[in-house]
């Protein structure tokens, strides 16, 4: 019910038409008219929730992938009577995580040193340390250590990852060992 008057054919006033929708509401209460007074309540929006749902589960799946990347434990035998340490990877680049894992008899603190200078992996709550002079010492539960992580160093070229044995006077002997090479570049 909008009038033109000498305007561009197909274009409204807004005000009218807002007008023209108020009296149209009057009239329809005062004869208690359904169809238009339903009319003119707010339609329905329908939400895009499925697609949302849909791209939050997608971007969780992704996001539990990557963090379980790499976490995956060392493939090792516990092996109760030789010492020895397997790791993830032969060549890592510098500062990324070294993943490692011990074996050896039960009962014997062991220190792990990198290049000779004593290290402490991580693995969460899982593996108690004890300081000692000759480093961090750890004991082997069931003759397997779980994946120990360390920043690998900033030099190129090889470097020692070696396990020692300690004795009761606090000496040390090496008991196992591994060449890990390091490059700079990603």
């Amino acid at each position: 019910m909008s009038f033109i008057f000498g305007g561009v054919r197909g274009r409204e006033d807004p005000e009218l038409k807002a007008g023209n929708r108020r009296t149209q509401l009057h009239y329809a209460r005062d004869i208690n008219d359904e169809r238009v007074l339903a009319d003119d309540r707010p339609p329905i929006r329908r939400g895009r929730h499925w697609t949302w749902l849909a791209l939050a589960a997608v971007a969780l799946a992704v996001l539990a992938f990557a963090g379980s990347r790499g976490t995956e434990d060392v493939p090792l035998t516990a092996d109760c009577d030789t010492p020895a340490i397997g790791v993830a990877t032969s060549a890592v680049t510098a500062g990324q995580a070294l993943r490692f894992r011990l074996t050896g008899p039960d009962g014997v603190p062991y220190v792990v040193t990198l290049d000779g200078v004593p290290v402490r992996g991580d693995a969460g709550s899982t593996v108690a340390y004890t300081e000692s002079p000759a480093g961090p010492q750890l004991e082997l539960q069931q003759c397997l250590s779980p994946t120990l992580l360390l920043a690998a160093p900033a030099g190129d070229g090889p470097h020692q990852l070696a396990m020692l044995a300690v004795a009761d006077d606090g000496t040390t002997s090496p008991v196992a060992e591994v060449t890990v090479t390091v490059s700079g570049t990603r």
